[in-house]
């Protein structure tokens, strides 16, 4: 363990180190006045909320770390203070977005000596980095952080003090160990999910299906491939009984339309399903039909090309989904998608790819 001077910043920031949640944890500061609406940013399921101290905090969130994540909040002046044991909901963009409403601060670090430090302005995640690396950072402006480093001593071999002097300088809440005194009202955790990837994966293959799939998506223009990630999805969530539901239908429009997908209202139903899910076994219909939720999302993805890989990996995930059948229904849409477009020949999409 790292020694450090009691009498420097980081020093005092170091009181971490000695307490409860010394070996991994998540600390988030949000700017805000209800502690409610930042649970529910984080994705807190508020009615069965408790107030817990924060040794009683951490054994529900050990009980519980199998099935869900947990959150204690409590306020700090004009701030809410976020604590997590063992949890990394802080340090997600897709959480740090929707908590941000005017600034937050996250400091992570886990038991593999994995680290994180986000600050986040107007929901957006403005610099981000790995605390042994804070020369290192992305984000939207990631050198707006630069000024407050200025004679902050980084220990690279056990940068979670540091993070914390430099959370302490931001936000102008200096850590200490009154931070987890008193009472936190805690939450179980129903998490939002990823953000969908941004940039394409190389269409070498399409894992688990035949190499020749892969050469007519690789010819596809992108409305074909989105009417191919359609019926994919159309297929998954027919086979795991949820193609009623109004959200799935007017996605899977959208989709094929080649119209904008509102993505916060899917990712609403994704996050309820999930929640559900956990109250039932695992091989419960409703745990396959957030499977094939999961599908669904990926195939709204903004880039075609990604939408319809990803779609295809994850389907196989879904129950009921027989792997050759689904091969014959995306080649079929794909072939679908060529005779659409206008004086497009469909059996080009079967020859070697340029």
């Amino acid at each position: 363990m790292t020694s450090y001077c009691i009498d420097d910043e980081v020093g005092r920031a170091a009181w971490v180190r000695r307490s409860t949640i010394r070996d991994a944890a998540c600390l988030t500061l949000v700017r805000a006045q209800d502690p409610v609406q930042v649970a529910t940013a984080f994705g807190g399921m508020a009615e069965p909320a408790r107030n817990l101290d924060i040794e009683e905090f951490c054994e529900e969130a050990f009980a519980a770390q199998e099935r869900y994540p947990m959150i204690a909040l409590r306020r700090l002046g004009d701030r809410v203070l976020v604590v997590e044991d063992g949890g990394r909901q802080g340090s997600r963009p897709e959480v740090l977005r929707r908590a941000a409403h005017q600034d937050a601060v996250s400091v992570y670090w886990a038991e593999d000596g994995a680290t994180r430090f986000s600050h986040a302005v107007g929901g957006s995640v403005r610099t981000s980095f790995e605390g042994a690396l804070p020369e290192y950072r992305e984000g939207e402006q990631p050198e707006e952080v630069e000024r407050f480093f200025d004679d902050l001593v980084w220990c690279r071999d056990d940068p979670v003090p540091a993070m914390l002097a430099l959370a302490g300088r931001i936000t102008g809440v200096p850590s200490e160990p009154g931070w987890l005194d008193g009472q936190f009202c805690t939450y179980p955790v129903a998490e939002w999910p990823d953000d969908l990837a941004a940039v394409p994966d190389p269409l070498d293959n399409v894992p688990g299906y035949p190499s020749e799939l892969a050469a007519v998506i690789r010819a596809a223009p992108d409305p074909v491939r989105r009417h191919a990630a359609a019926a994919v999805a159309r297929y998954v969530l027919t086979a795991a009984g949820c193609l009623d539901h109004p959200r799935v239908r007017r996605t899977l429009s959208a989709i094929s339309a080649g119209t904008p997908v509102h993505q916060g209202r899917l990712s609403a139903v994704v996050r309820k399903w999930s929640w559900q899910s956990l109250k039932h076994r695992p091989s419960s219909s409703v745990r396959n039909q957030v499977r094939a939720m999961r599908v669904l999302r990926h195939a709204t993805n903004g880039d075609a090309l990604t939408g319809l890989l990803t779609a295809l990996s994850e389907a196989r995930r879904v129950r009921h989904v027989d792997g050759a059948e689904l091969n014959c229904v995306a080649l079929s849409a794909l072939g679908a998608g060529f005779r659409g477009l206008s004086g497009s020949d469909p059996g080009a999409a079967s020859g070697p790819a340029q």
